[in-house]
């Protein structure tokens, strides 16, 4: 059902059905509407978009959120159904495992990422992935490009989304090769696969050392228990009488 604003000021129904992702808890919760412009504001301006305020249910901030207008009628004004978010929830990374630089370039990504800026983010998955290999060398450079390769067949990539990410990730290597155009899409399947990558170049090796160096700890401090107490005990005579 599209929504519908009439000469008072009213909608038709709750311009947001259902939960959405709130860009500051990250709750999927209710927006509710706070403020919009009016029906004669709208008639005498006719924008193609509009932008209103909701509050997020769970924390009470304020989210702003874009709608485009689908016609202008003299006694009603008709949207399309779906909004457009204009703040994003922020990406969670577990950025203490990577390399300084590696770590830059992945934040200055996910902020891009966040507002919406496609062509900034590819930008700055191209300097993450020139970061790892400077880090990584040659052969850490063969392991993602065989990884590029999993990630492939696990997702079942299409061939155009698949060119579009290699062009980004490994063209890296020649400053002169152009960045791609990438569309929401491509940008989505993007930050997850340089999540993926960068996961298994630094984080799943330093998450997996640490656990066995605990495990390692603890084991050890069980064989000294043991054989303090072994040493404790009396030894028994074997003497005949």
């Amino acid at each position: 059902m599209p929504l519908v604003l009439d000469t008072s000021n009213r909608f038709n129904r709750d311009p947001v059905s259902g939960s959405i992702e709130c860009p500051h808890c990250q709750a999927n919760a209710h927006m509710a509407l706070m403020a919009a412009p009016g029906f004669k504001v709208l008639q005498a301006k006719k924008p193609g978009q509009v932008g209103m305020v909701f509050q997020c249910d769970a924390c009470h901030s304020p989210v702003f959120l874009k709608f485009r207008v689908k016609q202008y009628q003299p006694d009603r004004i008709i949207f399309h159904s779906a909004a457009h978010e204009v703040e994003r929830p922020a990406e969670k990374f577990k950025f203490n495992y990577l390399p300084e630089q590696v770590a830059l370039s992945f934040r200055e990504a996910l902020g891009c990422y966040r507002h919406g800026l496609l062509q900034a983010f590819a930008a700055m998955c191209r300097l993450t992935a020139e970061a790892v290999f400077d880090d990584l060398g040659e052969s850490g450079k063969l392991k993602i490009f065989d990884q590029l390769e999993e990630i492939r067949e696990i997702a079942d990539l299409s061939n155009s989304v698949f060119t579009t990410v290699q062009q980004v990730v490994f063209g890296a290597a020649d400053s002169r090769s152009p960045l791609p155009v990438v569309g929401r899409g491509d940008a989505a399947v993007l930050l997850e696969t340089i999540k993926d990558l960068l996961y298994q170049a630094y984080i799943r090796e330093a998450r997996l050392r640490r656990a066995l160096e605990v495990r390692r700890f603890f084991a050890d401090q069980a064989d000294t228990k043991v054989s303090s107490l072994d040493a404790k005990k009396p030894s028994r005579s074997t003497g005949t009488s």
